[in-house]
């Protein structure tokens, strides 16, 4: 059985709909299982934003020292800490960057969102790079999460291409990223191992998102020796769908194993 039938076997029974998209960066060798179905991101589409906040810096368009003052009317809820924290602390764009990626930090997301444009701007960027199902809800609201709209949506396709886009800056923050159950989570990863001198056997730079059923997880993966591409969602799961032993992520681990042992030693 090759390496596209063996992750296609992974989902064979599973409830929901899965959709999978991976490519070797230096084989050009590629994995597709509803590539270009369109499904919920989630938060895995702060990768969007965070393309194209790097976009601005890098042209000079933005200064990623410029402080934003957080106040009550910019707490927003679900993932992260900063809207937990005191009136009056001043985060600089890069601080909301930094949250946003790591913890996945809504709050800080919005702020960073507000001060460098909206949904149609990150939109257009991501068209502009050639992704155009890589996009975000330009009428999300609170309310309309709340209802179930989804924050954004993707085809594996886009949602895994994006990574072949990163510079040192999103680099940096993505492969921080703490949310590790699905792709990385039977990998030689650890997201604080170049803060302390280690070198792991492979570096993801990852960003998940899941919601009620849904589980998304995308990256790009590299050994010393190769790279690759994936984007892995999960949508009308029976279960929550974002607990370790769920379906989506078990079976995100799974894959995540296979293209490792496949193409991490090519």
């Amino acid at each position: 059985m090759g390496l596209a039938d063996r992750v296609a076997e992974v989902f064979s029974g599973q409830p929901g709909v899965f959709g999978v998209y991976a490519r070797n960066l230096g084989t050009g060798e590629t994995i597709a299982f509803n590539a270009d179905r369109i499904l919920p991101a989630e938060s895995a589409a702060k990768t969007f934003i965070l393309t194209y906040y790097s976009q601005l810096v890098s042209s000079g368009a933005v200064d990623p020292t410029s402080r934003i003052r957080l106040d009550d009317g910019n707490r927003y809820i679900g993932t992260g800490v900063l809207r937990f924290l005191g009136e009056g602390l001043e985060p600089t764009l890069d601080d909301l960057a930094w949250l946003m990626i790591i913890v996945s930090d809504n709050t800080a997301t919005a702020m960073l969102l507000q001060s460098i444009g909206d949904p149609a701007n990150v939109n257009a960027a991501m068209r502009g790079l050639g992704y155009p199902t890589a996009n975000l809800n330009e009428s999300i609201t609170i309310e309309r999460a709340l209802a179930g709209e989804p924050f954004s949506t993707s085809s594996p396709r886009d949602l895994a291409e994006v990574y072949t886009r990163l510079d040192d800056r999103m680099r940096a923050m993505l492969f921080r990223q703490q949310h590790l159950i699905g792709l990385p989570r039977r990998l030689p990863h650890v997201s604080h191992a170049v803060d302390v001198g280690i070198t792991m056997p492979v570096r993801v730079y990852n960003k998940t998102g899941n919601g009620a059923g849904t589980f998304i997880d995308s990256g790009l993966f590299e050994t010393d020796e190769c790279s690759w591409v994936v984007a892995a969602m999960a949508a009308e799961q029976t279960d929550f769908g974002s607990r370790a032993d769920d379906v989506a992520p078990t079976a995100f681990g799974e894959i995540g194993e296979m293209l490792y042992n496949a193409w991490g030693q090519m």
